[in-house]
């Protein structure tokens, strides 16, 4: 698994350089712009640095073929899963599972919000259903695996960022299909279990 740094140039919008507090989980997306590379992602979000295209980042995105770009260190916080909407279910802020899950984080959206505590990995999909290359889901499965040792994690910590804020179709297909979710989630564990990292 190869990761290049192409790190964004610390701005208001997408790179605060905010200290990450820890990481409790891993949050999946989708880009939701099929066929468009991990590089022209990462600059969509270092064009954000002029304050015209709002907030948003990600740690990493990884690509049609699998190429992965680290956008935002770790030990930072990316723009990825805050929320200025209500979920529809609670009528609050975050979800039920996101409150319970990130406490204080997903409690106080005037003061915080999950992106203290989470890590981003935006998906390249190859239609707009939001299906994935394999090349994608492959080395998605081996930088989730490495991103939960790293951090002493488990495949309960992955989550989407639907499943975060409620409103917000993302990633797509695993929004439409949950069970596709917990097959990728599933495939992790087995990567992990065959000693893979």
């Amino acid at each position: 698994m190869n990761i290049t740094d192409m790190l964004l140039t610390p701005n208001e919008y997408s790179r605060p350089k905010t200290p990450i507090r820890r990481v409790m989980a891993i949050v999946m997306h989708w880009t939701a712009n099929p066929n468009v590379s991990a590089l022209n992602n990462r600059n969509y979000f270092e064009a954000k640095k002029t304050g015209m295209g709002g907030y948003g980042s990600a740690h990493y995105i990884i690509g049609l073929e699998g190429e992965i770009i680290r956008c935002i260190p770790e030990n930072e916080i990316a723009y990825h899963c805050g929320s200025n909407k209500l979920d529809p279910v609670s009528g609050r802020t975050y979800t039920d599972e996101a409150r319970k899950r990130f406490g204080y984080y997903a409690l106080r959206p005037a003061v915080t919000s999950p992106n203290y505590v989470t890590l981003g990995v935006e998906l390249c999909p190859i239609d707009d259903a939001g299906h994935f290359s394999d090349a994608t889901i492959i080395s998605a499965i081996e930088l989730c695996a490495r991103l939960i040792k790293r951090h002493k994690l488990t495949t309960d910590d992955i989550t989407t960022h639907h499943n975060i804020v409620g409103w917000k179709n993302c990633p797509k297909l695993w929004t439409d299909h949950p069970d596709l979710f917990e097959a990728f989630k599933a495939s992790v564990a087995d990567y992990m279990a065959r000693g893979n990292v």
